[in-house]
Parts: C-alpha cells; structure tokens; sequence
C-alpha cells in the first residue's frame, strides 16, 4: 500500500460525505476511471472505512498511489492516477 501523509493539490474534488460504503468506493472508482492518467483526486469523506480501506484496495489494485490526512471527522484522500 502506498499511503503517505499529507495533501496535494488535485485536478477534481469528489465529496462523498455523509454516504456509507460502498458509495464512496464506487463514486471514487467511477471518478478515478474518467479522470486522465496524471491526473490526482481528491475524495473527501467521513466514513472512515473508506478511507482507511476501501479507497487504498482499489488504489493497490490499480497502482494508484495515494495520501490521507484526518481533520476532525473528515478525511481527505488524494489518489494520483499514473
């Protein structure tokens, strides 16, 4: 797994607050899919089994590399798309 601490700047926000898994999986892959390679998003989320394992799976299994920080409730994840 690739994940590090801290924030880069993204090409796209995604805010999936308020939604349970497995919404925001899938609205992060769907995100992801569309986005050009290079390009990094941005997921905004409070669930934190999203954040701390249902993004980093689909990072692992598309080689996608990615940072998470926690704010209060919130966490923000950036997935870089090579």
């Amino acid at each position: 797994m690739n994940a590090t601490e801290g924030v880069s700047a993204a090409d796209r926000v995604l805010d999936t607050r308020g939604l349970l898994c497995p919404y925001p999986y899938i609205q992060a892959r769907q995100a992801l899919e569309a986005l050009p390679p290079g390009s990094r998003l941005e997921i905004l989320t409070d669930s934190e089994p999203t954040a701390m394992s249902s993004v980093p799976i689909l990072c692992e299994q598309n080689g996608y590399t990615f940072t998470r920080t926690k704010e209060g409730d919130l966490w923000r994840l950036v997935v870089a798309r090579p």
